[in-house]
């Protein structure tokens, strides 16, 4: 029952945050679909499709590490620390990439948008305190304060100037004074001494090889994610990358109400693995299954009967031509949100390693798809290849996760590779 109570309030709170955050991070794309042309929000949608998978491998998904660190093995300077130097070498290959693969303002907007991500990056170590604290109601409201701020700090100056580029100057700015006025009052650090840590540094090695594993998983789902658009950029070009982000982009209030959940999710999830609890295994992952089929169901409906009207009154009359990519994308939302969904679940499971080769694949059948599918049919074949994309991603999952059930059967917690959390939910409890 404490689980149970536990789970509701910590989902409201991450709901409530992550629905008014990505609202906010949605409007961006209303804004500069409102106010600027289909060729400025495909350069904003470039610069997310070069710098995201970048930046989720520097992330490390630390986060987790830290709520989920109860022995204390690092301090969260040495967190910080960490977070800081790999984020510089990051912004230091967007840079270049950037500058190889673009020139120009349009390699200035790439840089700024993984600027901009680079700062919620360092706020997300500050999140993983919070968490570990118990205080998800400080983590969202600190998503409420950056994402109210930043967007409002991006249309006056999107509005008053015209210019993607100083539009993004201020959205980095709003999300930087979040960080220092807001997050870091949450736990004081030096950041001096994160920078530029003293003594013994054999920790931060340490440290990389705990989080390898979820850099490259967290890379490898960005990147996923973002191959339809690198193909539509290199065969259409960034007015119809625009438009084809635009359409997307409706995605994504199914998607913050399935990672508010998987959040919630993570603890009692690795509970009932270390109990070897299986009935409790299984109960979680019906219950994600459902829960992503509702979401999916209702949007697919929803862009049947007015797909049209919403891209219209949302965006513009033009956009309404691409109901059917709407639609299309919608129902390989559907099987993403299950897939999603899962994909937690998998990961409070601690069963990591199986999910690199599961999304090689899935990247594999992206491309693959994509180079098909794009050239004949534009961005009708990008819809189709998210599809096929989601479809391979859940079978994926699902093998995966029966073979985790299936050693749960076994009487020993170690089954679903989670000795060491063992440990440190043991400690918990008793404390």
């Amino acid at each position: 029952m404490r689980i149970e109570n536990r789970l509701k309030r910590d989902f409201t709170w991450v709901l409530a945050g992550n629905i008014f955050y990505s609202a906010c991070q949605w409007l961006i794309v209303v804004v500069l679909a409102k106010l600027g042309t289909p060729q400025k929000l495909g350069e904003y949608a470039w610069g997310l499709a070069i710098s995201a998978p970048i930046l989720l491998f520097a992330n490390f998904q630390l986060r987790s590490l830290i709520a989920s660190d109860l022995p204390e093995r690092f301090r969260l300077s040495q967190y910080l620390g960490f977070r800081l130097i790999s984020l510089v070498v990051a912004l230091g290959a967007i840079a270049t990439v950037a500058e190889l693969g673009s020139g120009g303002e349009k390699a200035l907007v790439v840089i700024l948008v993984g600027a901009a991500q680079a700062v919620e990056l360092v706020s997300e170590t500050f999140y993983g305190r919070m968490q570990k604290q118990d205080r998800m109601d400080r983590v969202s409201q600190s998503l409420m304060f950056r994402g109210a701020l930043s967007l409002g700090a991006m249309w006056i100056t999107m509005y008053s100037t015209g210019s993607l580029v100083w539009a993004l100057a201020a959205l980095l700015l709003g999300r930087l004074f979040v960080l220092l006025s807001w997050d870091k009052r949450f736990e004081p650090v030096n950041f001096e001494d994160a920078i530029l840590p003293r003594g013994n540094n054999e920790w931060m090695l340490s440290l990389f090889r705990l989080a390898l594993p979820l850099g490259v998983i967290s890379m490898l789902v960005s990147l996923n994610g973002n191959i339809t658009r690198y193909f539509v950029e290199a065969h259409r070009g960034s007015a119809e990358l625009g438009i084809y982000s635009a359409v997307a982009s409706l995605l994504s209030a199914g998607t913050l109400v399935v990672s508010a959940y998987g959040q919630s999710l993570f603890l009692p999830v690795a509970k009932a693995c270390v109990s070897a609890n299986r009935n409790e295994f299984r109960k979680f992952v019906l219950l994600t299954v459902f829960l992503g089929g509702v979401l999916g169901s209702c949007a697919v409906l929803i862009s049947i009967f007015f797909g049209a009207a919403i891209l219209t009154h949302l965006f513009r009359p033009e956009y309404a031509r691409y109901a059917g990519v709407l639609v299309r994308l919608m129902i390989a939302g559907t099987i993403a949100f299950i897939a999603s969904g899962l994909g937690f679940v998998m990961t409070a499971a601690r069963s990591l390693r199986p999910q690199v080769p599961l999304l090689v694949i899935v990247g594999a059948a992206t491309a693959a798809s994509s180079a098909f599918l794009i050239p004949k049919f534009g961005l009708i074949g990008a819809a189709d290849a998210s599809l096929l994309a989601s479809i391979v991603q859940l079978v994926g999952t699902g093998v995966i996760l029966l073979r985790v059930d299936r050693r749960l059967a076994k009487p020993t917690a170690a089954s679903c590779g989670v000795e060491s959390l063992s440990a440190q939910i043991t400690g918990v409890e008793a404390a």
